[in-house]
């Protein structure tokens, strides 16, 4: 009689303490909206919104940044160059997020597709392209934590295929994001 008891009071043990580890964080599970901010390519203010499951909306607006810059040489040709720029720029993303380690902190990767629609600001785009559209695959790794269990913290590295004008694409980002 106390052999099943015993074995009742493990297993009812190693299923509290595994339930425990799953949920050490709140993000996605009761908190599923989240508002940061992103530095990089673009940096921007980001929001992120779990819509069940493994799955996410990642929305990004973005201002200057590095990476995708526009200048001229002497003769006036166009050419890419690695300066700061001034564009502005929207993105949004649908994630596929699975979990890598699930302990005190969670670390999760993730991937997706989706697009992204540069705008140049104040005419500072001396193309005659005022707008690029750029398709894009973002991948990255995120942390969320125990204490604070509102806050993710994450880096991708998305790229992307520009379909107007045609030409390839590398964004990055460091971000973090608080979750309501």
């Amino acid at each position: 009689m106390k052999r099943p008891t015993l074995l009742t009071m493990a297993f009812a043990t190693i299923l509290s303490v595994g339930a425990g580890l799953a949920h050490a964080t709140e993000v996605g599970a009761s908190r599923n909206f989240g508002l940061g901010f992103q530095i990089g390519e673009p940096t921007a203010i980001t929001a992120k919104a779990f819509i069940g499951g493994a799955n996410a909306l990642d929305f990004g607006l973005g201002f200057g940044g590095w990476g995708y810059g526009w200048c001229q040489d002497a003769k006036g040709n166009s050419y890419r160059c690695d300066d700061v720029n001034h564009d502005i720029s929207l993105h949004a993303d649908y994630l596929y997020q699975e979990t890598i380690v699930n302990m005190t902190n969670r670390l999760d990767w993730y991937a997706g597709l989706g697009g992204r629609v540069i705008m140049s600001a104040y005419g500072s785009n001396n193309l005659s392209h005022d707008v690029v559209v750029i398709a894009r695959v973002p991948l990255g790794i995120a942390a969320t934590f125990r204490r604070p269990d509102f806050l993710e913290a994450y880096l991708e590295v998305v790229p992307g295929i520009a379909v107007f004008p045609l030409d390839f694409n590398i964004d990055f980002g460091l971000g973090v994001r608080a979750y309501f």
